[in-house]
């Protein structure tokens, strides 16, 4: 086992040291000072050099004290941005599509004076439903208060506004915000126009909600019922961005755009800069950026004729994201994407075994067989990512889906065929119907999935403690199993 992790993830230790000091971080919220703690752990490691496995415990330990200085300055951060009730004016700017909710319409916006984040529930209504990214509004005498939860996420406050209290002016001036929201509220504009252009060409309701949720991660148009029928059977990760899409998008522009200079330097700095343009486009979620850090390094790496995909790539990518912002580890996006990636790299090989085991490979295979090897191999990745994400989507939305290989075989196909079908349908728009039949195919078939008996197992509630020890017998009976099968050693 040494040499598994010293070989395949000597990053590994140091994402679960990282993750441990990041969580002890915000248990202690900032209640003792870690700094001198963290150099005086450097230096003990620096003077163990002769002692190997004392200087790795020493590193370790001083990556959880940088975990939990980091965890505990992000708490500080974000405490530090409240309201406390306080009744105010407030010149702000949209920076999200307008989302229906039960009785208001909720927009994100960005305050003019200190670029906080807000999350608005203004008063239902037409006016409400046409804002749109970068309109500049002002409120008189709203009351903003705490926002809970949605500190992880950035928020400094939440506040409801009447019609009577707010108004829209034009051009608003964002000099006092950081160019990085300058440049996000940039390119939402520029996805609002796609989102406009895809109701021009006859995208309407279900249909337009499935569309820009898949495409271009826009979820405010998503009925609760159209949410739940995609829970429910399973299918909700193709309405969330993340390493399936860019993956198929890295794939249309690395094969029909730079197929011949795919080793170059400057091919791979294209894709990565198309990939992270994307990213910013639909408004940098953690999956989104997590598959973008690892597309990043798979091209680079890819230049050098280097291994690609692998564990420890996967934790590079979750050191990068942890050590900006120590608050993705709490966004359910981010656990079941690196879950997901995780599982899927470790069981893959556990469930997809060599389909000529003692026969020599035909040197052109058959129709009959390309097909059977896909569908294995799409069951077996279904089958890999479900067995590491199906605890998270029980503790966090208390549900399991029986039929997930049976959805898996229908969304994965039509998420590609959605994805490449949308790219010419903005290129040429005689494409559009049949697209939007496909869209509107998905969501038939997926209904009538929903309503199957025993579609859903419901009132799941797992505590943290079991979930932990769900991960902890699946990591050992799947170690077993390698070092059975001879793949990994003990040694």
């Amino acid at each position: 086992m040494r040499s598994l992790i010293a070989e395949r993830a000597p990053l590994l230790p140091v994402v679960v040291f990282l993750v441990m000091g990041i969580v002890a971080g915000f248990l202690l919220k900032a209640s003792i000072t870690l700094l001198p703690f963290f150099i005086g752990m450097v230096i003990l490691a620096f003077l163990l050099h002769r002692w190997a496995v004392l200087q790795s415990l020493a590193i370790l330990l001083s990556i959880s004290l940088l975990g939990m200085i980091l965890a505990t300055h992000q708490w500080q951060k974000v405490h530090r941005l409240s309201y406390d009730g306080q009744r105010c004016d407030l010149s702000v700017v949209v920076a999200s599509e307008p989302s229906v909710k039960p009785r208001s319409v909720a927009v994100d916006v960005l305050s003019l004076h200190n670029g906080q984040k807000l999350r608005c529930y203004l008063a239902p209504g037409e006016r409400a439903l046409r804002l749109q990214p970068g309109d500049g509004l002002s409120f008189q005498q709203v009351k903003v208060g705490d926002c809970g939860v949605l500190r992880r996420q950035g928020f400094a406050g939440q506040c409801y506004v009447p019609k009577q209290c707010w108004s829209v002016f034009p051009h608003p001036s964002l000099s006092r915000l950081s160019v990085s929201d300058r440049s996000k509220l940039r390119f939402l504009q520029w996805r609002h126009v796609l989102l406009q252009r895809y109701r021009l060409l006859g995208a309407r309701d279900d249909s337009y909600a499935v569309l820009a949720a898949m495409t271009l991660g826009d979820k405010s148009a998503l009925s609760r019922e159209l949410r739940d029928t995609y829970s429910v059977t399973g299918a909700s990760h193709v309405l969330a961005l993340s390493g399936l899409h860019l993956g198929i998008l890295y794939l249309l522009l690395s094969y029909l755009l730079l197929s011949r200079y795919r080793q170059r330097l400057w091919s791979q700095a294209v894709l990565v800069l198309s990939i992270w343009a994307f990213a910013f486009l639909v408004g940098l979620p953690v999956s989104v950026v997590r598959s973008a850090t690892m597309i990043s390094l798979f091209a680079l790496f890819s230049v050098g004729h280097r291994p690609h995909l692998s564990v420890n790539l996967l934790c590079l990518a979750a050191l990068v994201i942890l050590l900006l912002n120590p608050y993705s580890l709490f966004d359910v996006g981010f656990q079941l994407s690196f879950v997901s990636v995780a599982s899927i790299l470790l069981l893959l090989p556990l469930f997809a075994p060599d389909p000529f085991p003692q026969v020599e490979r035909p040197s052109s295979p058959t129709v009959f067989q390309r097909l059977s090897s896909v569908l294995v191999s799409m069951l077996a990745v279904s089958l890999a990512a479900q067995v590491g994400v199906a605890p998270l989507v029980a503790f966090h939305f208390g549900h399991f889906s029986t039929y997930f290989l049976l959805t898996n075989l229908i969304v994965l196909p039509a998420a590609y065929l959605v994805l490449c079908g949308t790219l010419l349908m903005l290129l040429l728009p005689f494409f559009a119907p049949a697209v939007l039949w496909l869209v509107g195919g998905l969501n038939h078939i997926l209904t009538w999935v929903a309503q199957l008996p025993l579609s859903s197992i419901n009132d799941l509630h797992p505590s943290w403690i079991q979930v932990v020890a769900y991960y902890l017998m699946v990591a050992s009976l799947s170690g077993a199993l390698w070092v059975w099968r001879g793949r990994w050693s003990w040694d």
